[in-house]
């Protein structure tokens, strides 16, 4: 099954250029209450295990404290993909359906995520799956402890290496109303800043941004050519004219590519 990416005809033609998409980092997302939702999930996941946390180390329940005032030192940033590539919703939200659905080949995103340090996750709307989701992101960090290590210091270690556990299962975490759009999010975590690391322009200011490749891994066979990078088909937005059918085979062209073109079957005209 593809994932889709929806874009304007700005994004479009820079994802051409640059064959990759650009993943922002999680704290300049559009709305950021998307964040604040799933990271309040994990941190009652912790409250939750705090007496057994305290008990094991209580410098890894200080050292989770000191994290919990200063996430600011873990970085994770974040792409959009569905697995839904004609949705109305998607389409009023980009450029109010004058934006394009780019369709992917699942397995080469999921081949050139894992060469580049990215997850590809279905994003968890259910309540009772979100629950699960953080509490096993925090038993994680007690079978660790568990483990045991010789050095003083190293609850502490075990701590710092774990955050970035606990911030991505925070970041694929969304408010139920939003399960229509079967997002899965394309996501890396560190607890410094990326290689590659970019800024780019924004109404808001600069926004710090990673770059993800799309032709680190180049699988040859009948379904994905190398040439489409994963690309199998574009669909142009419902309120887009019918010569940009010939606009988008004319971009494919410029870059040596040939793939299936559609129009979205929406009958939808922006307002």
């Amino acid at each position: 099954m593809p994932l889709y990416h929806y874009t304007s005809a700005a994004g479009l033609h820079g994802i051409m250029a640059s064959r990759s998409l650009w993943t922002s980092h999680y704290r300049f997302l559009n709305d950021t209450s998307e964040f604040q939702h799933g990271w309040k999930i994990v941190l009652e996941a912790i409250d939750r295990r705090g007496a057994e946390i305290r008990e094991l180390s209580s410098l890894a329940w200080e050292t989770v404290a000191l994290f919990r005032q200063h996430s600011d030192e873990v970085h994770g940033f974040i792409g959009s993909l569905t697995s839904k590539g004609d949705l109305l919703s998607q389409w009023r939200g980009y450029n109010r359906g004058q934006g394009f659905s780019i369709g992917f080949n699942a397995s080469w995103l999921l081949q050139n995520a894992a060469a580049q340090g990215f997850d590809i996750t279905p994003v968890l709307y259910e309540p009772e799956s979100q629950r699960a989701a953080a509490d096993k992101a925090v038993t994680l960090l007690i079978e660790r402890l568990l483990e045991g290590t010789d050095g003083p210091e190293d609850p502490r270690a075990q701590v710092r290496t774990w955050w970035p556990h606990a911030l991505k299962a925070a970041l694929v975490l969304k408010n139920e109303h939003f399960q229509e759009e079967h997002e899965s999010r394309l996501v890396w975590v560190g607890v410094s800043w990326p290689p590659g690391l970019k800024t780019r322009f924004s109404p808001a200011g600069l926004v710090p941004y990673r770059a993800f490749q799309f032709d680190k891994v180049v699988i040859n066979n009948a379904a994905t050519h190398p040439n489409n990078w994963g690309i199998e088909e574009i669909i142009i937005g419902p309120a887009l004219g019918h010569q940009q059918t010939c606009a988008v085979d004319a971009l494919l062209s410029s870059h040596g590519m040939r793939l299936t073109i559609k129009r979205s079957a929406i009958p939808y005209v922006a307002d």
